[in-house]
C-alpha cells in the first residue's frame, strides 16, 4: 500500500483491526505497521498468506500492485488493510455475491493507493471495477444493497450516502 509518506501505521489500519492494533502496542513498533508474517503470528489459527497476484475470487485474479493478501477467518469484518498488505475473511466473503467480493477487495486496495479515506477507497473500487469490466451497473446495485444497512460512524458515512457517492464515481471517471 503505497499509503503515502508520513503518519503512523495506526492511521492506516481499518477499524475492524482495532483489537489487533491494541494488542500489538509494543513501543518499538508504535510507528511501524506489522508485516504480514507478524500479523499472522499474532492472530494465529489458520491465517495464511497469498502472494501478490495469486489470489482469485470466484475465478477472477485479484491484483493490488505488489501487495500480498492475508486470509484470516477470524477477522471481525469482511476485510481490512495495513500498509503493504490486505486482509480478507474468506468465511464472510463466501456469503456475498461476486461483485461485492471484488468491490471489497478493490476498496481495501484503494486504501493502499489512496490512503485512509473511506469515500476515496469506495470511489477507487467502483472506478477500477468499471474500468476492468467486472463491475456493471447491476453489480454496483449489489454493492449498494450490501452496504445500505450500514450506519455511519467516525470513519464511514452511512451506507446510503456511500452508495450515492459511489454512483457518482461510477458515472464520472474524473471524480477521485
Amino acid at each position: 500500500m503505497a499509503m503515502g509518506a508520513g503518519g503512523n501505521w495506526m492511521q492506516w489500519r481499518v477499524m475492524p483491526a482495532l483489537a489487533f492494533a491494541v494488542a500489538w502496542a509494543a513501543p518499538a513498533l508504535a510507528d511501524q505497521p506489522p508485516t504480514p508474517s507478524e500479523y499472522m503470528e499474532h492472530v494465529g489459527g489458520d491465517a495464511s498468506l497469498v502472494d501478490a497476484g495469486a489470489l482469485k475470487l470466484d475465478g477472477r485474479r485479484q491484483v493490488c500492485g505488489h501487495r500480498p493478501t492475508v486470509l484470516d477467518n477470524k477477522l471481525d469484518d469482511y476485510a481490512a488493510a495495513y500498509p503493504g498488505f490486505l486482509i480478507l475473511n474468506p468465511r464472510l466473503l463466501s456469503k456475498v455475491s461476486t461483485p461485492v467480493k471484488q468491490w471489497i477487495y478493490a476498496h481495501e486496495c484503494g486504501h493502499q493507493f489512496r490512503g485512509p479515506d473511506e469515500e476515496t477507497a469506495d470511489c477507487f473500487a467502483v472506478q477500477r471495477g468499471r474500468r476492468q469490466g467486472w463491475l456493471t451497473a447491476e453489480g454496483l446495485e449489489d454493492v449498494c444493497n450490501f452496504i445500505a444497512p450500514a450506519k455511519g460512524d467516525s470513519m464511514h458515512l452511512s451506507g446510503s450516502h456511500r452508495c450515492e457517492y459511489m454512483r457518482r464515481c461510477y458515472a464520472d471517471p474524473n471524480i477521485r
